[in-house]
């Protein structure tokens, strides 16, 4: 009974710490005006990494750079495809339609724009740090204009607008909507010399800037990325302005009219092109020089106006019949929701805050956090998997998973510094033990039931076999101390 009431001490400790103090702005700061991705929040099956997923559009980028000046289409049967749309008279812009088919995994923003990234370094020679830029103007372009045809209409050439349906153009903000029902429309301006560029005066509008704006950190970097492109692309097409202007000259001197006309009438585009280029670079940088100084007046603010203000953070339940649950986190005392997960998928009742956590990334730099959740969390399903995750207390989202997938029944109990839960090991179940970094340090070498009590004593650790037979365990490394023959079998003295 000791042991019973000492375990549920444990649980109850583990709920009686969620009540986080964390920055009530930075929890409250996104407003509705701006375009907020909602991404998937579970575990992965297969984890990805960062290089294979850029390396996803540098593939498509390749075939396009074999041939800008003309229309193709790129991997029509793949889950992505672009259809490059160029080269046909009329007014309007030609667009490259990026297409997410039915079979597409992407289920993040970041990794999308990372494949879009990989797309423009590949076609169209940007440097990485410019075509992530782009990549982000474009997904808000294309997010803020879901499904509005009419915009596009009034924009593009009719070979792009044909090949536009109005329930699949543009970018959902809901992950769930973007298989099969997306067209990203990357608006391209002149092709010369056998290259493109992304039309950058089209994908930054007034909307898209709004959109940008509305975000707590009013998006200034990407915006003065974006805004010291546009001064490069001033610079180049002043540069032609000049060539053109010296071509004309030659040619009345030469007597070529009709070269002389054209080189002109070149000269005045290019110059055309240069200075509204420089003027939107001139104008975006006085907006943003404005809203800098005025996230850091907001920062300041929130910083004086009073200490942090503190916010319960706790499970809630999201699905009954599977028994799934999810983290949010409210104002103790009004009552509002100010941060909702996306994971949807832990799995146990119980979740361990575990504090000063760091782990290497797949970048190479280390992370660290000085507070974290460690819950078992996923389904087993063709995207995800059940798997142990740290996620973070501030955005509620996962931050690492474990690389082995656990039983869909494990429980998770802390015992000491390690964290117990039963693995799967293509269908045998062995219990196991891993720290808060989820490195794994320990698994049973005998297998037992996938849903198996874990019971903790000075003796071992009780555990029920896999003919459901008991098993104690050495609490040291797992190994059997002795394993029942048969459950029929026992001593009743």
């Amino acid at each position: 009974m000791k042991k019973l009431l000492a375990s549920v001490e444990i649980l109850l400790l583990s709920f009686s710490l969620f009540a986080v103090e964390v920055n009530k702005g930075e929890l409250e700061g996104s407003q509705s005006d701006s375009v907020q991705f909602e991404n998937y929040g579970g575990p992965h099956a297969v984890i990805e990494t960062a290089s294979a997923i850029v390396g996803i559009g540098t593939a498509l980028g390749k075939e396009v750079a074999k041939d800008v000046e003309n229309p193709m289409f790129v991997q029509p049967e793949a889950k992505y495809s672009v259809n490059h749309v160029v080269g046909s008279e009329g007014q309007g812009l030609d667009a490259d339609i990026f297409i997410l088919n039915s079979n597409a995994g992407v289920d993040h923003i970041n990794n999308l724009r990372r494949i879009i990234t990989g797309y423009l370094m590949a076609a169209y020679d940007y440097s990485a740090e410019d075509a992530n830029t782009l990549a982000v103007f474009i997904t808000v372009y294309n997010a803020v204009y879901r499904g509005n045809l009419s915009n596009f209409s009034g924009k593009y050439k009719e070979p792009v607008v044909s090949a536009l349906s109005a329930d699949s153009v543009g970018l959902s903000r809901n992950w769930e909507e973007w298989a099969a029902k997306t067209q990203i429309v990357i608006p391209l301006g002149e092709l010369a010399e056998g290259t493109a560029s992304v039309e950058t005066s089209v994908i930054s509008d007034e909307k898209v800037i709004e959109a940008l704006r509305s975000d707590g950190d009013k998006g200034v970097e990407v915006r003065e990325n974006l805004a010291e492109m546009k001064e490069k692309e001033a610079v180049t097409a002043s540069e032609k302005a000049k060539s053109a202007q010296k071509e004309a000259a030659q040619a009345k001197k030469d007597g070529d009219k009709v070269a002389a006309k054209e080189n002109a009438k070149t000269a005045t585009e290019q110059q055309k092109l240069a200075d509204k280029k420089s003027d939107e670079a001139k104008t975006e940088r006085e907006q943003i020089a404005k809203d800098r100084e005025e996230v850091k007046k907001t920062e300041a603010e929130k910083a004086a106006s009073a200490e942090n203000q503190k916010y319960l953070t706790s499970l809630f339940v999201v699905d009954e019949k599977n028994h799934l649950y999810s983290l949010m986190t409210v104002n103790p005392q009004s009552g509002k929701i100010v941060k909702k997960s996306p994971l949807k998928q832990i799995r146990e009742k119980t979740i361990y805050p575990v504090s000063n956590v760091s782990f290497r990334k797949e970048d190479g730099t280390n992370a660290v956090f000085s507070e974290l959740f460690l819950a078992v969390c996923g389904v087993n399903d063709s995207r995800s998997a059940v798997k142990l995750c740290l996620v973070d207390s501030e955005n509620l989202e996962i931050q690492k998973q474990s690389e082995e997938t656990l039983s869909e029944n494990s429980p998770l109990l802390q015992s000491g510094d390690m964290f117990l839960v039963i693995l799967n090991e293509g269908g045998k179940y062995y219990l196991a033990a891993f720290d808060k970094s989820l490195g794994l340090k320990k698994k049973s070498n005998v297998s037992i039931n996938g849903s198996s009590p874990l019971n903790i004593y000075s003796e071992g650790i009780l555990v029920t076999d896999e003919h459901g037979n008991p098993v104690l365990l050495r609490q040291s490394d797992f190994s059997s101390v002795w394993q029942a023959a048969s459950s029929s079998n026992f001593d009743a003295k």
